[in-house]
């Protein structure tokens, strides 16, 4: 089914115009040839003649079953790509919360290494202070014994 654009009710295929019915079937153009004033008056009707989903349109009638049918069509696909788009979203934000629930547990476990590191070095720092004071207190008596011993 060739469909020229959304705006023409009727297309062609083959060089012929035509419909969609109601189920979606083509519906020809064919010409009335029975007797009486409607006779050879052009008309669409279902595909499948005698039997009849209930479609007929006269070919001279303005009509927008079938610029309707099309907006329908394009309605539906761009709601089933647009439900596309939102599946693959979703996907992507619970990929994107994996990933930041990983970097989370980094963060405390670099947070945790950080505080065992900081403990070391006030451990090494405060042990440096020790031996310094350690240090200054036995310059300090050996300076109280030389002056003693000058002294005395």
């Amino acid at each position: 089914l060739l469909i020229a654009s959304s705006s023409e009710s009727r297309s062609r295929r083959n060089g012929k115009p035509h419909m969609l019915c109601f189920h979606q079937d083509l519906a020809p153009l064919r010409t009335m040839k029975v007797q009486g004033p409607t006779r050879g008056k052009r008309f669409y009707g279902f595909s499948h003649w005698p039997n009849s989903c209930g479609f007929f349109k006269w070919a001279d009638e303005e009509d927008r079953v079938q610029e309707l049918q099309f907006l329908l069509f394009e309605r539906d696909t761009r709601i089933a790509e647009l439900e596309i788009l939102i599946e693959e979203l979703e996907n992507e934000v619970k990929t994107l919360k994996q990933a930041n629930w990983k970097l989370e547990d980094d963060v405390v476990e670099m947070a945790i290494e950080n505080t065992e590191q900081l403990a070391i070095i006030s451990s090494a720092t405060a042990d440096k202070k020790l031996y310094n004071l350690l240090v200054s207190s036995w310059v300090l008596f050996a300076i109280v014994l030389l002056v003693l011993g000058r002294g005395g």
